[in-house]
């Protein structure tokens, strides 16, 4: 006797309602250059060598509202401290 199991039983979401961003801008620490930089969708940006985390933050909301200008993509940017990922700007 074959089973099936829909998907709804077993909690499986749809790909759409995992998104919650198409760009996010997330800053954090390196260690080895012991200094602050951001990361845009998990790719290197500009942003790097900052010595203090607000520096770094402004600089990528900077970006994050520069490229919210020129499209319609939902941009977040976060910060991760330690293992804490804290949201810190959304677009509007």
């Amino acid at each position: 006797m074959e089973k099936t199991i829909s998907n709804e039983i077993i909690g499986v979401r749809k790909r759409a309602a995992l998104k919650i961003a198409d760009v996010e801008y997330r800053v954090l620490f390196n260690e080895e250059k012991q200094g602050w930089g951001a990361l845009r969708n998990g790719v290197r940006t500009d942003i790097s060598g900052r010595r203090k985390r607000k520096s770094a933050v402004d600089s990528a909301i900077r970006d994050a509202k520069a490229e919210l200008e020129m499209s319609g993509a939902i941009i977040v940017v976060t910060c991760l401290t330690g293992r804490k990922l804290e949201t810190l700007w959304r677009e509007p």
